[in-house]
């Protein structure tokens, strides 16, 4: 995968996916940091899409949360991987 290639508000977003997975203590980076990240980028299309469907983007950012926070955690000094995001 050429990163270089990724918008800036992709490789903006999944820079973020990966700071959250940290601050987590997740081992791996999942689908559900990616759209975390994606829920939170200012200016970003994601946002839009849930104004524009009517759909409760606090709600959504909580249940995505709330799923991160269900992901295994890792301590001390795992390696820390890329997974199926």
């Amino acid at each position: 995968m050429d990163f270089n290639k990724f918008t800036e508000k992709s490789r903006e977003a999944l820079q973020s996916a990966q700071a959250l997975m940290t601050e987590h203590g997740n081992p791996m980076l999942e689908t559900w940091h990616v759209l975390a990240a994606l829920l939170a980028q200012e200016g970003g299309i994601v946002p839009a899409l849930l104004a524009k469907m009517k759909i409760d983007a606090t709600g959504f950012r909580e249940n995505v949360e709330r799923e991160i926070d269900r992901l295994p955690r890792v301590s001390g000094g795992g390696n820390v991987q890329e997974g199926a995001a």
